[in-house]
């Protein structure tokens, strides 16, 4: 089964920061860095970065958005 493709990069929502999550970081925080879950671990755990069915905030709009 073939993996995913590394890098991923996101673009927050709100003002447009972009965050890359790398394969060296997936397979750091997750056992399977294959795994979407990983990816949504290092942005959230790692980058303080949130997610929600309208797309993914960096740290700075996540605060303003609470």
């Amino acid at each position: 089964m073939p993996g995913l493709t590394y890098p991923f990069v996101f673009e927050c929502e709100s003002c447009g920061t972009e965050a890359t999550v790398t394969r060296a970081e997936a397979r750091d925080l997750y056992p399977n860095p294959d795994s979407l879950t990983a990816v949504d671990e290092v942005l959230g755990q790692k980058k303080g970065w949130t997610q929600s069915r309208a797309g993914a905030y960096c740290p700075d709009c996540t605060e303003e958005r609470d």
